[in-house]
């Protein structure tokens, strides 16, 4: 990727408006002088782009994929764009695309904390490998794998929750926190329903989010998101009957966004999305938290976190995919696939 080059912003300046002056008053035999003329006015403009994302201190680069799969890097405030570049020189191309430890992955590969390892479920099965050497380390029964802040792999296998092969959650939690869905609360005893897990992510070492599927017989299957620590259930919301197979994680773990643009706060609180923002087929928080970036095809959106709320900012870029980087991060090249 080649070096960034210097933009200066030069911003409007306001004119202040001067006050009209008042007739003087005149003896009976002079005439009054001419009245003065009226001030003029000069009105700024609205803030360009640049200047309102300055001034919100939105920072960081989004690494991006636009129509043609091209990887490119989005350098903010200054909207200065690159394309991304293998160490020799060659484009990357990624239609959907991850960042592990300052490379490019696939979309469903999942780093453990630091990036030094990924694991992806493949088949009913979660493979684990190193990040740089491509070297595989372990191969488990189940799906949906996440990684614990402390770097334990967590994963699903039938209707239970696990870590490193421990229990977190059985059948019977599952099912007693399905029942707290509205539309599973009602079911008889012996009514039987199956619990499926379809994502999940660690906000810190105490909540994890998990996103759930149940199937009822004869009923349309209902999905809902839930928030526990440990055993109590922080927050729970229903996506009005579609999946949500998309759980991330802020980076301080304040937030967790789903794949639709709602975004849930550590401590239980739901907020939509904005009217204004299209559903989003991708989303990124920024390195502080502070906002959302949720690519909807056409453009993407810079959406506030509850630390922003309300805020909104439309970027004239066609991302298929995207992740938000820290200033002076980087990603170059491609990881080595599991054997």
């Amino acid at each position: 990727m080649r070096r960034w080059s210097t933009a200066l912003v030069i911003g409007a300046v306001t004119v202040l408006a001067v006050l009209a002056a008042a007739d003087a008053l005149r003896g009976n035999d002079e005439p009054k002088a001419p009245a003065a003329a009226p001030p003029t006015i000069t009105r700024s403009g609205p803030p360009t782009l640049r200047e309102s994302l300055r001034k919100l201190a939105v920072s960081g680069f989004i690494l991006y994929s636009d129509q043609g799969c091209h990887l490119h890097s989005l350098l903010l405030p200054r909207m200065l764009d690159d394309v991304v570049r293998e160490e020799g020189g060659d484009p990357v191309t990624r239609c959907r695309f991850g960042t592990a430890a300052g490379r490019i992955i696939e979309e469903d590969e999942v780093p453990s904390p630091g990036g030094s390892q990924l694991a992806r479920c493949d088949h009913g099965r979660v493979a684990v490998w190193e990040t740089e050497s491509g070297r595989p380390l372990r191969n488990v029964r189940g799906c949906a794998p996440a990684w614990h802040p402390d770097g334990r792999l967590t994963y699903a296998r039938g209707e239970q929750v696990l870590e490193e092969g421990r229990v977190l959650y059985s059948k019977t939690d599952l099912h007693r926190i399905a029942r707290h869905h509205p539309n599973v609360a009602g079911l008889g005893e012996g009514v039987p329903f199956r619990v499926r897990v379809l994502a999940l992510t660690w906000l810190d070492r105490k909540r994890l989010a998990i996103s759930l599927r149940v199937d009822i017989e004869s009923v349309e299957p209902q999905y809902f998101v839930v928030l526990l620590d440990g055993d109590r259930i922080v927050a729970l919301d229903d996506p009005f009957g579609e999946p949500v197979r998309t759980l991330l994680a802020s980076p301080a773990g304040a937030f967790v966004a789903e794949g639709n643009g709602t975004i849930l706060s550590r401590q239980g609180r739901s907020y939509d999305r904005l009217e204004q923002v299209p559903t989003p087929h991708a989303v990124a928080f920024s390195p502080d938290e502070g906002w959302v970036a949720m690519a909807t095809g056409t453009s993407v959106y810079l959406v506030g976190t509850p630390r922003n709320l309300g805020r909104a900012i439309r970027l004239p870029i066609a991302a298929l995919d995207l992740v938000w980087e820290p200033a002076g991060a980087g990603a170059t090249g491609t990881s080595t696939a599991a054997g």
